[in-house]
């Protein structure tokens, strides 16, 4: 399934500069899959450039984050299968104008979810 490039492009640039240097070099890694491109930081999900109709990219941002960040312009609970899934945010166009901002709440999730 394809997806955004020029967005995948953005995600990387962002990631790179939110992620300290060795983790960004050693342990980001791109992956094609819930379709569309998954940027997987140490090992866990943390965002992804979709290729699904509608839906530019999905955040990973844990079940805590969504509920308060769910009121944000542009975003929706990402429906995969026909079931919701807990923690995950769907962006469309307007919610990708955040986009800084949304790989940053993905970072930190990612950070609680490889400190333990």
């Amino acid at each position: 399934m394809p997806y955004h490039e020029a967005l995948a492009k953005i995600i990387r640039q962002e990631l790179a500069r939110k992620l300290p240097p060795e983790v960004f070099e050693d342990q980001e890694v791109e992956k094609k899959m819930i379709g569309g491109l998954a940027f997987v930081v140490r090992g866990k999900m943390a965002i992804t450039a979709s290729g699904r109709e509608g839906v530019e990219a999905m955040v990973r941002i844990g079940p805590e984050r969504q509920e308060a960040l769910l009121p944000r312009t542009g975003t929706r609970v990402t429906v995969m299968r026909g079931h919701s899934r807990k923690g995950y945010i769907d962006l469309d166009a307007e919610g990708v104008k955040e986009l800084p901002f949304w790989i940053e709440q993905a970072v930190a999730f990612n950070e609680e979810l490889t400190r333990n």
